[in-house]
C-alpha cells in the first residue's frame, strides 16, 4: 500500500479547496461542463476519509446509477487507485460503498428512488456531497441536511455541492448567489455559512482535449454555451414554458381579492407535491404550492389540512385533480379525483395561457417557480423527468379543471 500519484489541483481548485477551511459549511462549486468541479470535491473526500479514520461520508446524486457512473467509476475509483493504490480499500458493490483500511467509509446513492434514499439516510455522515443539485429538489437536499451528524473528533462536518447552472429560479442560485432563503426571500441569516465559486473549463484547459473548448463548447447554441462554457445561471435549452418571464410573478399583496373558482394538482411518489390555483375570468393564478420529500400521503394532506390550503372559499369544496397514477392514494387526499393526464393537450393550453398573459404565479409558489424555466424537451423531443413535479401537478390542476370531466372516486 502506498502513494504512486500525488493529486496536484489547477490553481483554481486549489482556491476551491481553500473554501473547505473558510468557516463556511454549505460549499457550492457551479460551472461549465468539464472545469474539474466533481473532482475537486471527490479528492476532498478522499483525503478527510483519509485524515479521519472511522469517518463516513456521502456522495448522493438524484438517480443512484448517474452516481455510480459519473462520481463513483469515472472519479472516486480511478483517484482512489493512483494516490493510495487499491489494496487500501475495498468497493462493497452491491452496498455502494467504499471502506478505507483505516476503516473510514464512502457511500455513493441516489434521492430519486424511496428504497435507496431510505437506505442511505439510514446513517449519519462527516460530509455529504450533492452532484449536480441542478437535478435535485430543495425538499429532498434539506431533508438529507439531518445526517450530517457523525462526530469524529476533529473532522468538521461540510455540505458539498456542485452544478452546471439552471435558471436564475432555481434554489442554488437563490441561496449561494443571492444569498437569500429560497422559500421567503428574506436575507440568510447565517450567510457566512455559505460560500460559492465559478470553475469554468477554461480554467481546467490543461486536463482538456486541445479542441474541446474550441471545436465542441464554443460552437454550442447561445444558451448552451452560456451555461457550459461560461458558467453563467440561464434558462435551459428546449424550454417549454419558454415564454414565461418575470413580468408574471405576482406579489401576494397584489393577488385579486376575489376568485370566480378554485383547484388544485396533486403529484404522488418520493417527491409529492400540491399547487392550488385560481381563475377570475380567463386568467389562471398560482397562489400556493407545497412539496416534500419521502413523506406519506397522509401526512401530506395533514400538513396540507393545517396550512388551510384544502379550503375553498366560495365554499364549493376544493376539487384536488391527482396523477391518475396514485391509486389508493387519491383516497387520501381531500377532495382528492383521478386528473386529465393528457401531457402534451395539457402543456399546449398553459403555454396558450402564457402567451396571451393569462397566467400569473404567487411569489411564494418556489416549487413552481424553480422548475419552471427548466422543463424542458430533450433532442428528441421527450420531456426530461427531472425536476418536474411541481409542473406535472400545477398542469392536472389547470388543464383537468377546464376539462370537466373527470373520474371521481
Amino acid at each position: 500500500m502506498g502513494t504512486s500519484v500525488v493529486f496536484k489541483p489547477t490553481a483554481i481548485q486549489r482556491k476551491a479547496l481553500a473554501l473547505l477551511k473558510s468557516g463556511a459549511k454549505h460549499i457550492l462549486l457551479f460551472g461549465g461542463s468539464r472545469s474539474g468541479k466533481t473532482t475537486v470535491l471527490v479528492m476532498a473526500i478522499i483525503f478527510r476519509a483519509l485524515q479521519y479514520s472511522g469517518s463516513r461520508h456521502l456522495i448522493c446524486r438524484y438517480r443512484a446509477k448517474d452516481a455510480r457512473s459519473s462520481v463513483l467509476l469515472e472519479t472516486m475509483l480511478p483517484w482512489l487507485d493512483k494516490t493510495v493504490g487499491n489494496s487500501a480499500y475495498t468497493y462493497l458493490k452491491h452496498e455502494s460503498m467504499i471502506r478505507l483500511f483505516n476503516g473510514s467509509e464512502v457511500w455513493i446513492g441516489g434521492l430519486g428512488d424511496k428504497e435507496q434514499a431510505d437506505r442511505i439516510l439510514g446513517h449519519e455522515y462527516n460530509t455529504i456531497y450533492f452532484n449536480e443539485i441542478s437535478q435535485l429538489t430543495y425538499a429532498a437536499v434539506t431533508t438529507a441536511y439531518s445526517r450530517l451528524a457523525m462526530r469524529v473528533e476533529g473532522c468538521r462536518n461540510l455540505f458539498l455541492y456542485d452544478c452546471n447552472p439552471g435558471s436564475p429560479l432555481h434554489w442554488a442560485y437563490k441561496i449561494f448567489v443571492l444569498k437569500q432563503t429560497f422559500l421567503t426571500g428574506e436575507p440568510l441569516e447565517k450567510a457566512e455559512l455559505y460560500a460559492s465559486m465559478v470553475l469554468n473549463p477554461e480554467d481546467n484547459r490543461d486536463n482538456l482535449p486541445e479542441d474541446y473548448i474550441s471545436d465542441i463548447l464554443d460552437v454550442l447554441p447561445e444558451k448552451q454555451k452560456a451555461r457550459f462554457r461560461d458558467g453563467l445561471w440561464v434558462k435551459a435549452e428546449g424550454v417549454i414554458y419558454d415564454k414565461f418571464d418575470e413580468n408574471m410573478i405576482i406579489k401576494a399583496a397584489d393577488l385579486p381579492e376575489k376568485f370566480d373558482r378554485f383547484a388544485a394538482g396533486q403529484d404522488f411518489g418520493l417527491n409529492i407535491t400540491f399547487v392550488k390555483i385560481a381563475w377570475l375570468g380567463d386568467v389562471v393564478y398560482v397562489l400556493n404550492d407545497y412539496g416534500a420529500f419521502n413523506m406519506t400521503t397522509q401526512s401530506f394532506n395533514e400538513e396540507l389540512t393545517a396550512r388551510g390550503w384544502l379550503d375553498c372559499p366560495d365554499g364549493m369544496g376544493l376539487p384536488v385533480y391527482c396523477d391518475p397514477a396514485g391509486g389508493e392514494r387519491i383516497q387520501e387526499i381531500t377532495g382528492g379525483v383521478k386528473a386529465n393526464n393528457s401531457v402534451d393537450s395539457g402543456i399546449d393550453f398553459i403555454n396558450a395561457k402564457i402567451e396571451r398573459g393569462q397566467f400569473f404565479v404567487c411569489e411564494n409558489c418556489t416549487g413552481v417557480l424553480s422548475e419552471i424555466w427548466d422543463y424542458c424537451r430533450d433532442e428528441a423531443g421527450q420531456i426530461v423527468k427531472v425536476n418536474d413535479h411541481f409542473l406535472d401537478a400545477l398542469r392536472y390542476a389547470i388543464f383537468s379543471d377546464i376539462q370537466q370531466g373527470v373520474i371521481l372516486l
